[in-house]
This record gives structure tokens, sequence and C-alpha cells, in this order.
């Protein structure tokens, strides 16, 4: 939180070195290399098949791209050391997962082609996670909504919790925690994951869906 007392404001603002350099703990590394290896493997993934060029499926694949270049670069921020801009980039890939989700189980033709000719999805983000667990049978994205939404916004929009990192003490400078951003990369890594297998099932490339399955667990107990 931002600090409210009436200690004197002192800026720590440095010089940006543009040059990429690792600037994180071993801990933090260890989280980057770990979801690079991911990215990898999911990359081989889906290089692995051919995809039909139906309207929903053009729609997810670029969603599943665009999703995997935030993952990206939200390693590279985080990497130099420019962690309010990696968090503000979080709330894109849970809003990438989630239409990507929707478009594959959930969107009618019609739905498909309002967004592709007119820019719209009609559904909320929360309408979306909802529509998904009914339609999926789970109960997952409603409550990921519900947990993560307004601490997206804060980081996204500029609110209090992005904010109150830009202060150390009474010092403007970031103070981004360790654990925090090792969380922050896990979620974002998790959700390529739960944005991929269900692609994969509905064109029928089981294999490589149980290929996806696996890469999770083995992410989940940090063997990879």
């Amino acid at each position: 939180m931002v600090n409210t007392s009436k200690a004197a404001l002192s800026c720590g603002l440095k010089d940006r070195q543009w040059e990429v350099t690792v600037a994180v703990s071993a801990a933090v590394e260890k989280e980057l290399k770990s979801s690079e290896a991911v990215i990898l493997e999911v990359k081989k993934i889906l290089n692995s098949n051919k995809y039909t060029d139906e309207e929903y499926s053009t729609v997810v694949a670029g969603f599943i791209d665009q999703v995997i270049e935030h993952l990206e670069a939200i390693i590279l921020l985080t990497r130099s050391n420019i962690n309010g801009s990696a968090f503000a980039l979080v709330r894109s890939v849970a809003e990438g997962l989630v239409r990507g989700v929707w478009f594959t189980a959930c969107a009618t033709q019609p739905q498909v082609l309002k967004f592709r000719n007119d820019d719209k999805i009609d559904p909320t983000f929360g309408e979306m996670s909802e529509a998904i667990d009914k339609k999926c049978g789970i109960d997952f994205f409603a409550d990921f909504k519900k947990r993560s939404w307004n601490p997206l916004n804060s980081y996204t929009h500029t609110g209090i919790l992005q904010i109150g990192r830009r202060f150390t003490g009474n010092v403007l400078e970031p103070s981004y925690k360790d654990a925090e951003i090792i969380e922050m990369i896990r979620m974002i890594t998790v959700c390529i994951l739960l944005l991929v297998r269900p692609y994969l099932v509905r064109q029928k490339h089981d294999i490589s869906a149980k290929g996806i399955d696996a890469l999770g667990g083995k992410y989940g107990k940090h063997q990879i």
C-alpha cells in the first residue's frame, strides 16, 4: 500500500539500461525458465497438427497465438525488472483464456461471425465464465473470475495494487515481491495450458490434448 505517513517522499527513479539483463532473483529466474520450457513444449504440440479453417478455429488460433506472445512479453519484462508493465498484461492473458475457451466450447456460429465481422462479443467476462463451466460440467472459470477480476483490473488500470508497489517505504522505487512475481508467472503459464487443451480436443487431436495434460502435471509438480 502507499505509505501515508508525513515523512518526506524521496524519488528513486533510475536511468533505464535498455540491454536485456537478468535482474531477478534465482527463484524468479527458475520460474521464468520453467515457464519458457512449457511454452516451447506447447508450441511443439501445436505445430505437430493441422487444424480446420472453420471460423471458430481461426479465431481461437489467434487467441492462442496472442496469449503466448503476451506470456513471452511478460517473461521479458520480468527478466528486465519492469514488473509493473508485466503485471498490467496479466488481465489480457486471462481475457484471452476465457474468450478462447468460450469460442471453442460455447459460442454459436452467429456469435463467432459477429466477433469476426463486427469485433463484438455480447456476453460479459463473467457470463462467458459461467457458460464454460456449465457446458463443460466443471466449477472453475466462474470462481477464477470472482477471485481474480478485481486484482487484475487494479494492475491493468493502474489501481492501488499497482500504485502501492511503486513505493519502497517513502522512496518512489518499485517493490514487487518475489512470491507475487512467481505466483503471477505460474498463473499465466497455466492459462495457456487451459486455453490450448479444449481447442485440441475439439479439433480431435486427442493424443496432443493428453500431451497438454501430461505437461500440466509435470509443471504442477515443478518437474519442468
